[in-house]
């Protein structure tokens, strides 16, 4: 039986994962963060290790003994999470030295969950981190799979809320389309890319919607007495500058939603 560590495990998609490994009888251990966050997987899995992936220190030797390493791990794009740590910190940083830590165990594969579009945005740090560790993935001469979802259904979680308070809105025409995909289809890809070597893999779920009748699915499911407001494109870039000077992390989200609002995926 092949031992999985999987980071991110206690995010939605990492929830997911390790559900899926442990139904195909992997064995595997989740990093966690807390004893709280391993209380969350107890259903899932009983083998945890409890590391603060941001300490260098506590990663020391926390791949031994496995043959497979998953990263699930990343920084929320939600307007909600007031975590410091920058998306370089933790998506490629971070990632950066579990790759490490996975060579130097002599790991035989490392799965890594990225985004769609990692390669096209060179100037947004979202996109740029993601890139980045990919390719440094790459390099490292291990077996890899990056799976790059172009976006996933707990990302909308934010817009239900905005919807239930009337606070919904679509930046600019609302025209561009995406294909979300439900995390447990997600981790079923992630799980069988296991078995595929140096593999890129693109998993969209099958419905294609525009981004405005995302935001209308989501009105009309919370509040359909409310209405979703349209706010020009115009506006949100000339509104970027101000947020990079007052705080870097919201700027790089915004960043991106301005990115991802105006193209196809």
């Amino acid at each position: 039986m092949k031992r999985v560590i999987l980071f991110g495990a206690s995010g939605n998609a990492g929830k997911m994962i390790a559900a899926e490994l442990r139904k195909r009888n992997y064995e595997l251990t989740a990093v966690v963060r807390s004893q709280k966050k391993a209380e969350e997987l107890k259903h899932i899995t009983t083998s945890f290790i409890i590391a603060e992936a941001t300490n260098p220190q506590a990663l020391k030797g926390i791949c031994n003994g496995f043959d497979i390493v998953i990263s699930s791990l990343g920084k929320s794009v939600s307007p909600n999470d007031k975590s410091k740590p920058s998306f370089r910190e933790i998506d490629f940083s971070v990632n950066e030295r579990v790759l490490r830590e996975a060579l130097n165990a002599g790991v035989k594969k490392f799965v890594y969950l990225s985004v769609f579009y990692a390669d096209k945005y060179p100037d947004l740090e979202y996109f740029k981190t993601h890139h980045d560790f990919e390719e440094s993935l790459k390099r490292s001469g291990i077996d890899y799979s990056i799976v790059r979802p172009p976006a996933i259904f707990c990302s909308f979680v934010d817009l239900m809320d905005m919807a239930k308070k009337g606070r919904l809105i679509t930046m600019g025409k609302g025209d561009k389309r995406t294909n979300p995909i439900y995390e447990g289809d997600l981790a079923k890809v992630v799980v069988d890319s296991i078995g595929e070597h140096k593999a890129l893999i693109e998993a969209g779920g099958k419905e294609i919607l525009s981004r405005k009748q995302i935001n209308e699915i989501i009105q009309n499911g919370i509040a359909p007495g409310k209405k979703v407001r349209t706010v020009p494109m115009g506006l949100i870039k000339s509104s970027l500058p101000v947020k990079r000077v007052f705080s870097r992390n919201m700027y790089d989200k915004m960043a991106f939603f301005a990115a991802v609002m105006q193209h196809d995926p």
